[in-house]
């Protein structure tokens, strides 16, 4: 099972991750988007989520997207968590560059 990320260790992995915040027991980031590209970014970000066997809680807001990540399992954030945060970045800032 992986191990729970202490609070300063979230605090650390969160000055690297712009955009993510603790939400509770999950890292959370809501990025604003049309309706229309819903279905295309959580299947780029669900690709990213299978190769690295941990998957985010995504639904849809009122202004876009929201990606939730915890590992329900340990009952909390972990490593898998922060790394999936980065991957998903990635994903993002693809996404941006591509359409920009």
């Amino acid at each position: 099972m992986a191990e729970l990320l202490t609070d300063n260790e979230i605090d650390t992995a969160l000055v690297a991750l712009e955009g993510w915040h603790r939400d509770g027991d999950t890292l959370r980031r809501d990025i604003p988007i049309i309706p229309a590209n819903f279905d295309w970014l959580s299947k780029a970000v669900l690709n990213e989520a299978k190769a690295l066997d941990h998957h985010p809680d995504i639904e849809r807001t009122e202004q876009g997207i929201r990606f939730r990540l915890s590992t329900h399992s340990a009952g909390g954030v972990t490593a898998k968590d922060v790394e999936l945060a980065a991957h998903i970045d990635q994903v993002v800032d693809g996404a941006v560059r591509d359409r920009g």
